[in-house]
């Protein structure tokens, strides 16, 4: 049976993990996005549209809202706050204009909020992720905050999450329908002294990808110290503890900070055992490599594949890269199994490309677009199963 499509949807994208978290708004939330807009500051200081239906709420998620997050320029977010009631929609924050370049890029981030979100910290809570975000991931050096001038609340939370005042301009803001004058902030990635990345939680039911934890060690020392992890991948000999502490405290925070290695772990969302870890290794604009390295317990169960996917539907999706690409040593007929039935398609094979610990080897390059499907393009052309 064909594997399914690698189509363009709404991955179940959330950041933050504490009493604030933003996801991206479904068709679910339409009464509550239309509400937003209701709400009388929300449509005196931001142009919210009073009279807007639940109905037209879930056109505007269901269209330009996701569009927004396919091409990239426009982000926008659902505040959510964990309340006596449970987990509630609060508000909404977007990254508006996004303009990414290889040297960073910018963007202007909106907020607003219903009632139940004001004055307890939401706000301030939900900008700090969604800036950590846009630094720490997707590697912009600049961000804008613009409102109307006279909307003090909004310039106090504005220079409560770090940014300054640098300008007011003539007709740049709207107040109760007319033009105003505006006020513009700043807040530079320059300024960012030591960025905590936030990584995503993504979800198909069947696995999560989450940031590694230091209760994930024992389990990545056992992964590691795997034999087929030391004969097919470069993890170091003698895998210790301590070589855990140090990827999971160090290597992969500083990977994110940089947006060059973005590390995942595989958990299983039942009972948060690691399975594995997979990451985006980003050294090119426009396209990165795909590492994976899962324990021996999750092998076989589909885990592998279900994880690659919600990373390659991410790096499409969130990143807006072009291009995925995978390598095995050969004769790693395993990875490279795994790399056809995802879709990937093998461009070549480079003798001596791979070094195996000292000793040159040849190495596969398969290659995935964003616009192809997530299915084999060919036969397989490898050896049957148990005979790699």
């Amino acid at each position: 049976m064909s594997a399914p499509a690698m189509e363009r949807t709404t991955p179940a994208l959330t950041l933050g993990s504490g009493p604030t978290s933003l996801r991206r708004f479904t068709a679910a939330d339409a009464a509550v996005f239309a509400a937003i807009h209701h709400d009388a500051l929300n449509v005196k200081w931001a142009g919210s549209d009073a009279g807007m239906t639940v109905e037209r709420a879930r056109q505007l998620i269901e269209g330009p809202v996701a569009e927004g997050w396919d091409n990239g320029s426009l982000l926008r977010f659902a505040i959510v706050e964990q309340l006596d009631a449970g987990a509630c929609v609060v508000g909404t924050l977007s990254l508006q204009n996004v303009n990414r370049t290889p040297g960073g890029g910018a963007a202007s981030v909106g907020i607003k909020l219903l009632a139940a979100g004001r004055g307890r910290g939401s706000g301030r809570r939900a900008v700090g992720l969604a800036c950590d975000h846009a630094f720490g991931t997707l590697g912009l050096s600049v961000l804008h905050w613009h409102t109307t001038a006279g909307n003090h609340a909004s310039r106090v939370l504005a220079e409560r999450c770090g940014f300054r005042f640098v300008a007011e301009i003539p007709g740049g803001g709207l107040v109760d329908g007319a033009v105003a004058d505006g006020w513009v902030l700043v807040r530079e990635a320059a300024q960012e002294l030591q960025l905590q990345p936030v990584v995503p939680r993504l979800t198909d039911g069947s696995v999560l990808l989450r940031a590694l934890q230091d209760s994930d060690a024992e389990q990545l020392v056992a992964n590691c110290s795997n034999a087929e992890a030391v004969r097919w991948t470069t993890v170091p000999l003698g895998y210790t503890p301590a070589h855990a502490a140090h990827f999971i405290n160090t290597i992969t925070p500083e990977g994110w900070r940089s947006g060059k290695t973005l590390t995942f772990a595989v958990a299983d969302p039942g009972t948060d055992r690691l399975l594995g870890t997979v990451d985006l290794q980003c050294k090119h604009p426009g396209a990165a490599a795909v590492g994976i390295n899962f324990g021996e317990h999750a092998r076989g169960t589909g885990a592998a594949e279900s994880a690659v996917r919600l990373l390659a539907d991410y790096a499409f999706n969130q990143l807006n890269l072009s291009f995925l690409h995978w390598s095995a040593m050969v004769p790693n007929w395993g990875s490279r199994k795994l790399a056809w039935k995802l879709g990937f398609t093998l461009e070549g094979q480079v003798r001596g490309q791979f070094n195996d610990r000292g000793t040159p080897a040849d190495r596969w390059i398969l290659t995935l677009a964003a616009t192809d499907p997530g299915r084999p393009q060919s036969p397989w052309d490898g050896p049957p199963a148990g005979r790699r």
